[in-house]
């Protein structure tokens, strides 16, 4: 019988392991003070406890410590843990505690005293190791919601004017290297948990970048970033693979692929992603959107002519998001094939609506969903337009394929305006649809 497995601080890594246990049929119990990663871990069929609780429940279990040593929570933890022997104990470290170390680190490398974030760590080790605890010494951790990509697409990332190589792993190889420790470890042992290969955070970003259709941040000095981002150093998980462990995930590339797809974005060419269009891709959507108005004139109420004298500037402020507008484009990678605007309406007394606007997808991206994932997309972020109730659109009388769709999705029919369009000197009929949140 599989031992019930106890995990004393449940952040990011631990609750994403404590579910996928969970709902693989292991006994958990977890501690943690997020409400939601609390109702992630109860509906995942994980015991969520205090932690004095938990401290009460640890005898023959399986381990893990994943406090943070600022808590000031080590000394009471190893005394109740050792009243209360684990089966298996596990302490996760970070490798920050090799500080200023440069080129191959393993678990032999001294460590730095001196480095800022380094002694609280080895202080926090040296209360679990006595116990027979095993070490897990854990490189930059990523993974879906968290890592470049997350502060790149934020806005927050910057871009060293120099630096060197960084460490890194996805959280669930991460997780199956925490599992792999706890069965095959010896216990008062350390092991360095990573990919296989250490990456500059350039190439890491720029990759990203390149995948996400935007352009790479601002460059700063090396000295004003967090000291994390500022080594140049590979971590060895030589230690760890003898135990049988390999990474699903052995470098960014495909590690960041994943995540990417997880978390519905683009993550390379044949990949269709739904999200914003930014101001810097303006020239990419006014082509985009002066071909549909030329192909399809009748499903606009702006002429090609007309748009087609605006300028990119004009185009960039359209794209800018804000409490009355959204656009969204469809990525086949890089490549815009599709978007749609909601834009709601100005007046005090009409706020309560907004319009959906510019739906577009060119007829070599049909076929693929495309119509409906952006105008679900579309519905979505209407409903984040403050005060927005209803949506409206107008879709050529007669459409039936675009009536099917909107239909779909939640839109009903409230009306016809006859002759809505003229184009030339013929005129073109509009049903009108309304979806209500």
């Amino acid at each position: 019988m599989t031992p019930p497995l106890v995990l004393l601080g449940s952040g990011y890594t631990l609750t994403r392991l404590a579910v996928g246990q969970a709902q693989a049929g292991r006994e958990v119990l977890a501690t943690t003070r997020d409400p939601a990663r609390r109702e992630e871990l109860q509906r995942a069929g994980a015991r969520v406890a205090s932690l004095e609780d938990a401290l009460l429940q640890t005898k023959g279990a399986y381990v893990v410590v994943s406090i943070p040593p600022e808590a000031g929570l080590d000394v009471a933890l190893a005394q109740a843990l050792a009243a209360q022997p684990p089966a298996r104990l596990m302490y996760l470290s970070s490798t920050g505690v090799y500080g200023g170390a440069r080129g191959v680190v393993d678990e032999d490398t001294p460590v730095d005293v001196t480095w800022p974030a380094s002694l609280p760590r080895l202080e926090a080790e040296s209360r679990y190791l006595p116990l027979g605890a095993m070490v897990l010494r854990i490189a930059g951790i990523y993974g879906p919601g968290r890592g470049a990509h997350s502060r790149l697409l934020s806005g927050n990332l910057r871009l060293p004017d120099k630096g060197g190589r960084i460490s890194r792993i996805h959280v669930d190889d991460l997780g199956a290297a925490i599992l792999a420790v706890l069965e095959r470890g010896t216990p008062g042992a350390l092991y360095c948990a990573a990919d296989d290969r250490a990456a500059p955070l350039e190439e890491t970003v720029t990759w990203l970048a390149h995948r996400l259709g935007m352009s790479p941040p601002p460059r700063v000095p090396l000295e004003t970033l967090h000291e994390s981002l500022r080594g140049d150093r590979a971590i060895s998980n030589e230690r760890l693979k003898e135990l049988g462990w390999t990474p699903r995930y052995p470098d960014f590339v495909q590690g960041f692929t994943a995540v990417l797809k997880e978390e519905g974005r683009s993550s390379g060419e044949g990949d269709i992603a739904i999200r914003p269009v930014f101001p810097s891709e303006a020239e990419a959507f006014f082509a985009l959107r002066l071909r549909a108005l030329k192909e399809h004139p009748e499903s606009f109420g702006t002429s090609f002519e007309e748009e087609s004298l605006r300028s990119l500037d004009e185009m960039r402020a359209r794209l800018e998001s804000s409490d009355s507008q959204r656009v969204l484009g469809a990525y086949d990678g890089t490549k815009l094939v599709g978007m749609v605007g909601v834009r709601r309406e100005p007046r005090r007394k009409s706020a309560h609506k907004a319009v959906v606007w510019g739906m577009y997808v060119p007829a070599e991206a049909q076929s693929r969903g495309l119509g409906r994932r952006l105008l679900q997309a579309a519905i979505a972020e209407g409903r984040k337009l403050p005060g927005v109730e209803q949506l409206l659109l107008a879709v050529v009388a007669g459409n039936t394929s675009a009536h099917e769709l909107y239909r779909s999705v939640g839109f009903q029919t409230y009306g016809v305006e006859p002759r809505a369009l003229k184009i030339g000197g013929a005129y073109v009929d509009e049903e009108l649809m309304v979806l209500t949140y």
